[in-house]
């Protein structure tokens, strides 16, 4: 009797679910992309599982799942059966910058859920976030975790470095774009991604057919913010000569006025694992093209392990390694190297002018301002406790995000040597300001005016048994100008390097001096009026020797 009382009930359910079904329509993998500029375009794409005649109903208003409320509407200009999908795109323009727009998906069978995407600013002063990785072949439930977070911290767009599947399957794809989904904000918004292609990308048919990439041999630039930053995306699957080379030379000279450029490809030129083969074809090809053009930033993935550079230039004299050699005036940064999902690797090939290395999933968190770019390095593997950053500040970190904090400190500060040093960002990662220039306007032949305070001749200095005990130091306090004068002795002409630390031994600031000569040497260094009145470290070091310690008090 129970049966036979709940089978009409039953029946009901599975007619009303049907139902349901059925009203939201088949269309499902939504992702969405740029052809053209950033802030006046946007290309919608989706696989179109069931159901035909597809129309994106969108505006700037939000009217839910109305679609005829939509002022806006667009049938795809774009269909193409690929990796067991039938993908849609729709490619908008005219759009407004910096605008929030909202759409659904109308066919034959129904409508889908309301989704939204934003254009970027198009103004210079206004900074961009972005995340940026690669790799992230096998491993789902990484691959998820970080999905996650994107959607947590809600970036301007994601710049993806290939190998997204392990196979390049239909059912590897289908999978990828079913955890893409969980990048989507808790609102319904869609992040844009910028893709490059990967060697488990068979061919280029993979990143052109699936997210509609403006160039068939997946090369291409997009400029964001007006002229605040220019992104490359390269392709190191194919020849890095030829034409590839010729149009990124020609690229670079005619988009000079750009404040921060920045490039993305695959393979490492300079892999951080003994596992993978270093790259002479690219480096040969490109790594001059990122010095003479002053690209300021690299993506590289494909080795599965995590490292950040100090800035470099290519130089195969004395002092350099596998090509580079240290260049905080001009130099570029390199970071890496995947790590979304994909197996890890030991980091195990690491070089003199490397930053930081490590092994464990995570992407680069990327700040994009008028005066500096700021770099973090996101551990992926917990995203359940990462609050959500505010729609009105995408520039604050929230709360429970694990950032990596390895020796040299928790972010990587690229200053813009285009514009006047006046932001009072707490570490400096390359002094563009010459140094040299400073202390020749009052340190001429190395004798300081006689109104400064110069730290006396230093004795041999022998490091405390106990690391916290700075009263062995010579201690300097900064002059009015807010400058310490030191002295120390260069054992052979080189390059100098200097770093400014606290209590906690966090990095505080860092100058650069490129090359000095053997002797004695006196130097002025600033130090920034902003920081907390206190005692610090100051380490002056020439390659991998340290040449003196002092202890700056700051009162």
């Amino acid at each position: 009797m129970r049966v036979t009382h709940h089978l009409p009930y039953l029946l009901l359910l599975t007619f009303v679910l049907s139902a349901a079904t059925e009203l939201m329509g088949l269309t499902a993998r939504y992702r969405c992309m740029w052809r053209d500029d950033p802030a006046t375009t946007m290309v919608i794409g989706w696989d179109q599982v069931s159901g035909t005649n597809p129309v994106l109903h969108f505006d700037e208003i939000d009217y839910g799942g109305q679609a005829n409320a939509y002022r806006y509407r667009k049938a795809p200009d774009r269909f193409i059966r690929a990796k067991g999908m039938q993908n849609q795109f729709v490619r908008l323009t005219g759009l407004k910058p910096n605008t929030v727009y909202y759409f659904v998906i109308q066919d034959s069978e129904g409508m889908s859920r309301r989704m939204s995407f934003k254009t970027t600013p198009n103004n210079p002063n206004q900074p961009l976030s972005i995340i940026a990785g690669g790799d992230s072949r096998n491993n789902r439930q990484a691959r998820v975790t970080a999905n996650r977070l994107v959607s947590k911290l809600r970036p301007h767009f994601v710049i993806f470095n290939g190998d997204m599947t392990g196979g390049d399957t239909n059912e590897n794809w289908r999978d990828w774009f079913d955890d893409w989904q969980e990048t989507f904000g808790s609102d319904g918004r869609l992040f844009p991604i910028v893709a490059s292609r990967g060697n488990h990308e068979r061919e280029n048919a993979s990143i052109t057919e699936l997210f509609d990439v403006p160039s068939i041999d997946v090369y291409y630039a997009l400029t964001f913010g007006g002229d605040l930053f220019r992104l490359y995306t390269l392709n190191s699957m194919i020849a890095p000569a030829g034409s590839q080379a010729i149009w990124l030379e020609g690229d670079l000279d005619a988009n000079q006025q750009v404040t921060w450029k920045m490039a993305q490809y695959h393979h490492g030129m300079r892999p951080h694992t003994q596992r993978k083969p270093e790259k002479d074809e690219l480096y040969n090809n490109w790594a001059r093209l990122f010095y003479t053009y002053e690209v300021d930033l690299v993506l590289e993935s494909d080795a599965h392990v995590v490292k950040t550079t100090y800035p470099i230039r290519p130089f195969r004299g004395v002092g350099s390694e596998e090509g580079f050699i240290r260049d905080d005036e001009r130099g570029t940064v390199y970071i890496g190297e995947g790590c979304w999902g994909a197996p890890l690797r030991n980091s195990d090939d690491a070089k003199q002018w490397t930053r930081a290395h490590g092994s464990f999933n995570q992407f680069k968190w990327i700040f994009v301002m008028p005066d500096r770019m700021e770099v973090r390095t996101v551990k992926t593997d917990e995203s359940l406790n990462v609050a959500e950053v505010s729609h009105n500040n995408l520039f604050e970190i929230p709360l429970g995000l694990n950032i990596w904090t390895p020796p040299t400190g928790d972010v990587v500060y690229i200053q813009n040597n285009k514009v006047a040093q006046t932001s009072r960002q707490p570490i400096r990662d390359a002094a563009r300001e010459s140094i040299q220039d400073r202390q020749e306007e009052r340190l001429a032949d190395n004798n300081p005016a006689p109104s400064e305070t110069v730290a006396p001749p230093p004795p041999a200095q022998t490091e405390p048994s106990d690391p916290n005990d700075w009263s062995p130091y010579t201690k300097v306090m900064p002059d009015a100008q807010n400058f310490v004068i030191v002295k120390f002795t260069m054992p052979r002409p080189g390059p100098v390097a200097a770093q400014l630390i606290n209590r906690d031994y966090a990095i505080q600031d860092r100058f650069n001096i490129p090359a000095e000569q053997a002797g004695e040497r006196v130097k002025k260094f600033p130090i920034n009026a902003s920081l907390p009145e206190g005692e610090y470290l100051l380490i002056i070091r020439s390659g991998k020797e340290v040449l003196r310690k002092y202890q700056v008090v700051k009162r």
